[in-house]
């Protein structure tokens, strides 16, 4: 891949198409704000619907934001408020300092020559090479034809397609006409990268592949992206942080690490299902409710989970030796530990023996295993015992 260096300077050195930072903007300042908005769009028949209600939210110049939800949600919507393509209905929306909402046609221009966006289905011009449509927005704008090339050819390497300048979009994979489309929505030099499920319509391998593009953009360029998915494996990979919106709403709004290591909206969880470490059928099918629990020896299985609240690593190890005070064998049953932003977190079944016991019920037993654990892990439930 190119040096992103090298594109960098290349945009300093062309005064026509530097970024021009507002005086005294500080690194933290928000690069976008969303203020109490809300949108009310036309039913079918003429009745309003709301699209969305009380958003507010900052994304700090820099970040990777992302935004999440169901389809439906509203999460287009946000997005379009930022470019101007949609306006709100109350609130108001802001791009460095200035209200979108407020601006009139040329405003709208010269915003939108400053935010790049990047579509799910690469909206590339099958009669133009790559070369041709990365070119495109300059042409428009008027740029000269030796600074043209040269910042084509910059961003054809930035991306990995140097090779393929003239090739047309028909003999490009999915993943290439991404990358297309991202040198395009870069070549304006924009301060903020707009992708509407950029990733949506690729295979996982290819996705990979374009989010560490684009994490690879943001941290050497300081580029804001703005991005919407309804994939939380995008969302951990490339996001600093992500608002969850359902219905319309922002139902919980934080660091990464925060939201994936303790969701507190059902709307959350439900999106983090599929990368939680469920309980397998075949376990789950024998598992029993405690209050079954006969008089004979009996393994019990607690869900241990680690947000990555605290500054210290998980201690398996010292989780294993307080539930085995009683000198039965623990297993760690299923789940992992991974680790977002720097913060160790996740969820293992764990089983832990419980003994026939006339001096010591059965009742008694798990709740002094559960005390025992809740001393070094986050959460820890009884999910019955097998």
């Amino acid at each position: 891949m190119a040096n992103l260096f090298d594109v960098a300077q290349f945009i300093e050195n062309t005064p026509s198409l530097a970024m021009t930072p507002e005086p005294n903007a500080a690194a933290t300042q928000a690069a976008v704000v969303f203020d109490d908005v809300g949108k009310v769009f036309a039913g079918a028949r003429g009745e309003p619907t709301a699209a969305l209600a009380n958003v507010s939210l900052n994304v700090t110049r820099g970040e990777v934001f992302g935004m999440i939800g169901r389809s439906g949600a509203g999460k287009s919507t946000l997005l379009r408020l930022v470019n101007g393509l949609e306006k709100p209905s109350s609130g108001a929306v802001r791009v460095n300092g200035v209200s979108v909402g407020e601006l009139d046609e040329r405003g709208l221009v010269t915003l939108r020559r400053r935010i790049g966006m990047v579509f799910q289905h690469f909206n590339l011009l099958s009669a133009k090479t790559v070369r041709g449509n990365i070119a495109l927005p300059l042409k428009i704008a008027g740029v000269p034809k030796a600074v043209i090339d040269k910042k084509v050819d910059a961003l054809l390497e930035l991306v990995g397609l140097s090779a393929k300048r003239d090739a047309y979009p028909t003999s490009l994979s999915g993943g290439q006409k991404q990358r297309v489309g991202i040198a395009r929505a870069l070549v304006t030099d924009p301060e903020i990268l707009l992708c509407d499920e950029a990733t949506s319509a690729l295979d996982p391998e290819t996705t990979q592949a374009i989010l560490a593009l684009l994490r690879d953009i943001n941290r050497r360029l300081n580029l804001t992206i703005v991005l919407i998915t309804h994939e939380m494996e995008v969302i951990r990979e490339v996001c600093d942080t992500v608002a969850v919106i359902e219905r319309g709403e922002v139902v919980e709004h934080g660091p990464v690490w925060r939201i994936f290591g303790d969701p507190q909206h059902d709307a959350t969880r439900a999106l983090l299902r599929t990368l939680v470490h469920d309980l397998p059928a075949d376990l789950a099918e024998r598992v029993k409710p405690v209050r079954n629990l006969a008089r004979e020896d009996a393994r019990i299985l607690l869900d241990v989970r680690f947000t990555g609240a605290d500054t210290q690593e998980p201690d398996l190890g010292a989780l294993a030796a307080a539930l085995s005070v009683e000198g039965g064998q623990v297993n760690f049953v299923h789940g992992g530990i991974d680790r977002i932003q720097g913060h160790a977190q996740g969820r293992l079944v764990v089983s832990a023996q419980v003994r026939a016991d006339p001096e010591k019920p059965a009742q008694a037993q798990i709740a002094a295993l559960l005390e025992r654990a809740r001393r070094h892990a986050n959460h820890v439930e009884v999910l019955g015992y097998v």
